[in-house]
């Protein structure tokens, strides 16, 4: 029959995580393209009917003709000029919100890589050797209950390093077994004492 300790919990990327990040970086690269087609495209071409608007309505206005001032305006109306500062925003976020989108998507597939690996008392996280049971020398939990997140210090051959448990970045439930068998190796419950009443009246008997 096979130990359930002895079989290795393995946690991969968590799939809510990626998928939350794969989105924002679609959104950022889709609002960069939509921002940038206003800025270089739309608004001023918009101008342009604004600017020709304008000047037709002048010409009417000298002319006294004042039916031709009055549509002209309406149709003025109906379209929205826009100052350069505007435009010229529109441009800066066309080029800066799809490399930000890029940079969202590798930060996330870079703290996600690999896995997460506990077997044979040995615990593997991405960036850091294997680290056997022995060599944990702290667990930091002060955030675990409340964002799921703690660290775990060790020691191997002088070498010191602190790694860093995370349930939503991994999926969730192998990650806290992980941590459980982690906590449970460094930080081992206390042994109930056997009651004391117990062993009196064994002897009364």
């Amino acid at each position: 029959m096979t130990d359930s300790a002895s079989e290795p919990i393995i946690a991969h990327a968590g799939r809510y995580y990626r998928n939350t990040r794969y989105l924002m970086a679609v959104i950022l690269v889709g609002m960069g393209i939509w921002f940038g087609y206003d800025g270089f495209v739309n608004w001023p071409r918009a101008n342009e009917v604004f600017n020709r608007l304008e000047q037709q309505r002048l010409a009417a206005k000298t002319r006294n003709d004042s039916a031709a001032e009055q549509r002209l305006l309406d149709e003025e109306n109906e379209v929205k000029h826009h100052s350069d500062t505007d435009i010229w925003f529109q441009k800066v976020l066309c080029f800066s919100l799809p490399p930000l989108g890029i940079l969202v998507l590798i930060r996330a597939i870079y703290n996600s890589r690999g896995e997460y690996r506990l077997e044979n008392n040995t615990l593997s996280v991405p960036g850091h050797p294997p680290v056997p049971f022995a060599n944990i020398t702290e667990i930091d939990r002060r955030l675990w209950d409340r964002k799921g997140i703690a660290y775990i210090r060790y020691d191997l051959d002088g070498k010191q390093g602190k790694i860093r448990l995370d349930d939503f970045v991994y999926d969730r439930p192998p990650t806290d077994e992980i941590f459980k068998r982690v906590e449970q190796h460094v930080s081992p419950p206390e042994t109930q004492p056997q009651a004391s009443s117990e062993s009196s009246d064994s002897t009364d008997s």
